[in-house]
């Protein structure tokens, strides 16, 4: 008897090295949860139909929400794409990740290679990783994404140009897809991706990175838009036809020397590329669905930053650009741009669908920012965080899964080149340590759409506020070392 019990551990031993796949701190009765990370490109919150605003139509993204949990409050690190994608990949700041502004497509910076992103551990780990579409954290063969953590990379080094007939970077060249959109294009390889996996039978964790929707910098061959002016065509017509005979809602249509025309026709244009993720992420989940991967993929939905349009009478992100009528600033203080940290610039949508684990409907008001994606990833595969590893934010699981939230913090900082921020629910400080003379202070209860600066008002209860805000951001800042100390 005994000689056929130690056979069958043999047996069973042998059996689990062949084929068994093992997961750290994974329910052994259940497997790990695969991950779809989607992140767009200058997508702003209130861009969601389910926020209310009027120019919007996003119905996919609304029913991911109904399905799930929505953050009300979600911001980024920073306010354009480079240092936030890097802080979000990396749980740091940017000034730790070695971005603190977009890269240029000729510059040869990129994300310090010593920090361990969060792909890196789940690949560790037993997951299968790919990355699609935009990256942007550095173009030369040590920065990209195939040495940060994902297994396969197919999509942008830089930045995705055109909203049709991409050049995609696949298998170390350059592959031209004409006459397909980006968007169904990046769409189509995620499908296909997901299928892959499927087949192997391990947990995946894919990043789709959409272009849109940013505005193009370059077109298809042969295409001209019918202005001199930045453009988001051509769109699908089944993208742009809802906005086709539609007057936009501006936000202050009473600004200064506002040029109303271009604010209007840009409107209908950024909703339309919106609409185009919208629509694809549609596809996936009817591809999740026919799979049977539904129940346990975890959606997370996001963009890199916020966005402006026609907000401040500006459009565009931290690098803000006015839309007045000769493109400057109508009170003569910031020319031809405005660097900024409104919150237009640095909130974002965020949406969560985990079935049957996060209740449908959620709405979360607590903050987060990019720094707690990555130990809530962790705590939502089981994965340990790694002994080397440092992660500034916290663990947002919590929150999603409805328990108590007593103790979250729900401040913020930020920064962007030689701007700081430190905002609470209620206040918000704005330091510009390359000009002393455009430091902001904003009272968000009372004008959460930073209309007011406060920073030179005497008044003592303000001056207080002001003092405590600034011994909260030096103190970050002194922690992480901030090169502007």
């Amino acid at each position: 008897m005994k000689k056929y019990i130690i056979l069958y551990v043999f047996v069973l031993v042998m059996t689990c090295m062949m084929g068994c796949t093992y997961y750290p701190e994974s329910n052994h009765a259940e497997k790990p949860p695969n991950i779809l990370f989607i992140l767009t490109d200058d997508q702003a919150n209130w861009t969601l139909s389910i926020n209310d605003n009027p120019n919007s139509f996003t119905p996919e993204l609304d029913k991911l929400a109904e399905q799930g949990a929505l953050f009300e409050n979600a911001f980024a690190t920073s306010a354009v794409c480079s240092p936030a994608r890097a802080s979000l990949i990396t749980g740091r700041y940017p000034s730790e990740t070695n971005i603190m502004d977009y890269i240029p497509v000729d510059s040869e910076i990129g994300m310090d290679t010593t920090l361990v992103t969060w792909p890196e551990v789940l690949q560790q780990n037993g997951y299968q990783t790919a990355l699609i579409g935009k990256w942007h954290l550095g173009k030369n063969e040590k920065y990209l994404p195939n040495q940060r953590g994902y297994k396969f990379f197919v999509g942008f080094p830089v930045g995705g140009f055109k909203s049709k007939s991409p050049d995609v970077w696949s298998e170390s060249e350059w592959k031209s897809i004409d006459g397909e959109y980006t968007p169904d294009v990046l769409t189509d390889l995620t499908i296909k991706q997901i299928n892959s996996f499927h087949q192997q039978n391990k947990p995946f964790a894919i990043s789709l990175h959409y272009w849109a929707p940013h505005a193009n910098t370059q077109f298809p061959e042969g295409y001209q838009p019918p202005y001199d002016d930045r453009s988001w065509l051509p769109l699908k017509d089944e993208d742009l036809n809802y906005w086709l005979n539609r007057d936009a809602i501006l936000p202050e249509p009473n600004f200064p020397e506002l040029d109303v025309d271009r604010v209007k026709r840009m409107t209908r244009e950024y909703h339309a590329s919106v609409h185009s993720v919208d629509r694809n992420i549609g596809r996936i989940m009817n591809s999740l669905d026919q799979l049977g991967l539904t129940n346990n993929t975890i959606i997370i939905f996001t963009s890199d930053h916020g966005y402006m349009m026609g907000h401040h009478g500006l459009w565009h992100k931290g690098n803000g650009r006015w839309l007045t009528q000769n493109e400057k600033d109508p009170m003569g203080v910031y020319g031809s741009n405005r660097p900024n940290m409104y919150d237009y610039s640095l909130k974002v949508p965020a949406i969560v669908r985990w079935p049957d684990k996060i209740k449908p409907g959620t709405l979360i008001n607590e903050t987060i920012s990019f720094l707690d994606w990555y130990p809530t990833i962790l705590s939502m595969t089981g994965i340990k965080k790694p002994e080397n590893v440092t992660l500034r934010g916290n663990n947002a699981l919590p929150l999603l899964m409805g328990e108590t939230t007593e103790g979250w913090d729900n401040n913020i900082f930020a920064q962007y080149k030689t701007l700081r921020t430190y905002r609470t629910p209620e206040w918000k400080l704005v330091r510009d340590f390359s000009d002393d003379g455009k430091d902001e202070l904003y009272n968000l209860e009372r004008d959460p759409n930073e209309k007011i600066n406060l920073i030179q008002n005497t008044d003592e209860s303000i001056q207080k506020k002001l003092d405590n805000l600034d011994s909260k951001m030096f103190d970050i800042m002194d922690a992480i070392n901030d090169m502007l100390l």
